[in-house]
């Protein structure tokens, strides 16, 4: 579902450096952060220094959030990530038996996957820890049959479950029609965040931009309020404003400018309609669109943690 076929030579690869994580971490904290996804287009689990980094913006009183596919979440990372104040994992688990998982999940191995975020979950509620834990799902052709599945067996376990139809990654993928410019508007990110820092420093729009083909700055070498208020950053706004998208090609090709409503296909994690559900960050409860945070009124009692 992703395409890794075009990012593996696409851009060059690296973990981001443990000194400029903290400086840059420091920065956005000054500047109201709130929340810090250590996610990029990789798998975080294979940074050996993430229980450190979550630590450290724990530290600064900041939600920590990533997404993994599981396959290295060993008990002992499990402990040393919980220990370190992790706030919320969410988990892609795209099949509910091993011929349907291996098939999406290649590479990957069911039992040892499932096995993986059951203890996980064990060793959170033994530590008494809030750490959330959410299990998402995309809808493919080789899994169709086991969503029902997935339901009943991971609602009653996680915080939270969520089931979606496959999106296209910028141009990576071709899920979704991307070219009505009839019904073309803002997907909110420019305007509204979240802001992109890559593990080189490179400042990009958002995560579709899997090869960074919109660079906008680098916020190693630039500050991110230097970075935010700079030339090309106010023209990706007021290209998304003004829907002048044909000013970034990269922009006019994504499906997350079109009415997506059908995409949603289950959440248990709040009780928004489709139509409002898909204007949210996929990392976040925050719409983009209207530049407004969810309230915690719409959000399940379970997810809460209440």
């Amino acid at each position: 579902m992703c395409p890794r076929d075009k990012h593996e030579h696409g851009r060059e690869h690296g973990i981001m450096d443990q000194a400029k994580y903290e400086r840059s971490i420091d920065e956005v904290a000054l500047l109201g952060a709130t929340k810090i996804v250590l996610t990029g287009f990789g798998e975080p689990l294979l940074d050996k220094r993430l229980e450190k980094k979550v630590a450290y913006a724990h530290g600064k009183s900041l939600s920590t959030y990533f997404i993994s596919n599981a396959s290295a979440l060993t008990p002992a990372r499990s402990r040393k990530l919980i220990e370190s104040g992790l706030s919320e994992m969410r988990v892609s688990f795209y099949g509910m038996r091993p011929e349907t998982y291996n098939a999406v999940m290649q590479g990957l191995d069911f039992e040892r996957t499932k096995r993986n975020v059951l203890e996980f979950l064990r060793i959170r509620d033994e530590l008494g820890a809030k750490t959330r834990v959410q299990i998402s799902y995309l809808e493919m052709d080789q899994n169709r049959d086991d969503t029902g599945l997935f339901r009943d067996f991971w609602e009653p376990k996680a915080n939270a479950i969520e089931v979606w139809k496959p999106h296209n990654f910028g141009d990576g993928r071709d899920y979704r029609v991307r070219l009505d410019d009839s019904k073309k508007t803002s997907c909110g990110r420019p305007e509204n965040g979240p802001l992109q820092i890559q593990w080189n420093g490179e400042v990009i729009p958002c995560c579709y931009d899997y090869n960074n083909q919109i660079v906008l700055g680098n916020a190693f070498e630039t500050p991110v309020l230097e970075l935010l208020n700079g030339e090309k950053y106010r023209l990706l706004r007021y290209a998304h404003r003004m829907r002048k998208f044909g000013l970034f090609p990269y922009c006019d090709q994504c499906d997350q400018l079109l009415p997506r409503a059908d995409a949603l296909v289950y959440t248990n994690r709040h009780d928004l309609p489709p139509e409002e559900a898909v204007k949210l960050s996929n990392t976040d409860l925050f719409d983009l669109v209207g530049g407004k945070e969810i309230g915690a009124e719409r959000l399940s009692t379970r997810y809460k943690g209440d």
